[in-house]
């Protein structure tokens, strides 16, 4: 019996010098992973459009060999191309946090707040304190990689930093729990190095 998928979802990790692919399935049971592409290709230059050409040779044979046409499409893009910054802030509940990060982003990044895209992994602490790492890219960036994908005929629905991705995986797994440990995430010629205290991002490079 041949199993049903009720979703399916393809993710895109861009990094300095490879693409990763991947396709998933969800079923009522289980997710699944589908099938895997690596290419080793630098997509840091977008500029370039020899290696833009091979990226979407690459891609469409993957769609298609795997039926890969999929309404979610996850695209992480290379952790050289943002900003991280770490810091405290006090607010009565979470909802209130979401507009009180604003004021603060600027101030942070030393840029208007339009001119950059963010994304943020929250973490409460005591006495209504919530601890936050944000992820900052300058708009033009995203969209010059927005409109690469959009080239495949596929819509991105979630944009993030692999940096992000991974501090979410070690918070759903409820695994992490020493005081101080490292997070290394390998690349083909790069390696990022966080370091975590209880928890939470202390630094990363």
């Amino acid at each position: 019996m041949k199993l049903f998928y009720i979703e399916k979802s393809l993710g895109i990790d861009i990094r300095e010098e490879s693409v990763c692919l991947t396709l998933l399935g969800k079923s009522f049971y289980q997710t699944d992973i589908l099938a895997t592409k690596y290419i080793p290709i630098n997509l840091t230059d977008i500029g370039n459009e020899k290696n833009v050409d091979h990226f979407l040779d690459q891609v469409n044979q993957f769609i298609i060999k795997e039926n890969a046409w999929v309404e979610n499409v996850v695209v992480s893009l290379p952790r050289s191309k943002t900003t991280i910054q770490s810091f405290e802030l006090p607010a009565p509940d979470r909802k209130s946090l979401d507009s009180i990060i604003k004021f603060e982003l600027e101030r942070h990044f030393s840029a208007d707040i339009e001119s950059f895209y963010y994304s943020n992994h929250i973490s409460a602490k005591d006495n209504n304190q919530y601890y936050i790492v944000c992820a900052a890219i300058k708009k033009n960036i995203v969209n010059q990689y927005l409109e690469l994908i959009q080239k495949l005929n596929l819509k991105t629905t979630i944009l993030d930093i692999s940096t992000c991705a991974n501090l979410n995986l070690i918070k759903l797994s409820g695994e992490h729990n020493q005081k101080l440990s490292v997070m290394i995430d390998l690349s083909l010629h790069c390696i990022e190095i966080s370091i975590l205290n209880n928890g939470f991002l202390e630094f990363s490079k």
